[in-house]
């Protein structure tokens, strides 16, 4: 790892990055559990070659708002590198996020590909690096104190390792979403077919059987009183609807003189009422289309 401190230092090695077609970045953040977090080390990673992070770059902006804004300015609006984060979102609330330009994020990337490619049931970024590779992550500086200074020597190697964590998932899942790319136009519909009738009498057997057992473990769990098992969480939430009488609300609206100016969907049952009075007054009508599959039935 290269741990950099001084500021002109950090500026050299960031103009030097701006050479660079595709960056791995994560960051520390102090006083994370706090209303006011602070921005500690950014990581970049520009080798994903280096599954060691011996060549992560860990840059020290504790208390330097300038080289945020440097790196901001140099390499986060810059659309020609691609910057690779995991759960973006988060780190991005540091980088000016509505300035920022070509963001990619393994952890929505992740979630988009099906379960039957990518079989897990979280995204974080320890648990697709140890699914996904053979690297085994350890978080025990995760939750440190990445406002004091100096750091230890245990932090250093733990920001160090998360970029190329990240590299490898990256090339990961990059690898695995191929699968998912096809050409309507050419696609080989009965091949299509003959798999969904190899796999769909399962899938209706399991999805029955699930929702059934889903269905029995809520109702014991209520009638029992468990709150929480290995499995589930018993969440109840209410929904509360307002009704008023049209009429009523139009004469509200009339003698309050409230400025209600956006337009609202006519229901059929409000079309068939207004009829051709309809035509009296500007409408806006949309014509959407959907597809869909209806199985066809033996006969």
């Amino acid at each position: 790892m290269v741990y950099l401190t001084e500021v002109e230092e950090i500026k050299e090695i960031i103009l030097d990055l701006t050479d660079t077609d595709i960056l791995w970045v994560d960051t520390e953040v102090a006083d994370y559990q706090t209303s006011h977090p602070r921005l500690s080390l950014i990581q970049v990673l520009a080798y994903p070659q280096d599954t060691r992070g011996d060549r992560t770059y860990i840059i020290d902006v504790l208390e330097k708002p300038e080289i945020i804004e440097f790196f901001i300015d140099y390499i986060m609006v810059n659309e020609n590198i691609k910057k690779v984060f995991h759960n973006a979102n988060y780190d991005l609330r540091f980088f000016d996020k509505k300035r920022a330009k070509n963001i990619f994020c393994t952890y929505q990337f992740a979630r988009k590909i099906p379960y039957y490619l990518l079989p897990v049931k979280r995204y974080n970024l320890k648990y697709l690096t140890e699914y996904l590779t053979n690297f085994k992550v350890d978080k025990q500086e995760q939750s440190g104190d990445w406002g004091i200074r100096p750091l230890s020597t245990n932090q250093l190697e733990y920001a160090k390792k998360d970029c190329v964590y990240l590299a490898q998932v990256y090339y990961k899942l990059t690898e695995i979403s191929k699968q998912l790319e096809y050409d309507p136009q050419t696609e080989n519909i009965e091949n299509l077919l003959e798999r969904y009738e190899e796999i769909e009498d399962i899938y209706l057997r399991l999805t029955s059987e699930i929702g059934f057992l889903k269905e029995r473990i809520k109702q014991s769990m209520i009638s029992q009183n468990i709150k929480e098992n290995k499995c589930f969480k018993i969440q109840s939430t209410s929904k509360k609807t307002i009704k008023a009488d049209l009429q009523e609300l139009v004469k509200l609206i009339k003698e309050k003189q409230v400025n209600i100016n956006f337009p609202i969907t006519l229901t059929k049952a409000i079309q068939e009422k207004l009829g051709n009075n309809l035509k009296e007054i500007e409408i806006q009508s949309e014509t959407s289309q959907y597809y869909s599959l209806k199985e066809k039935l033996p006969e």
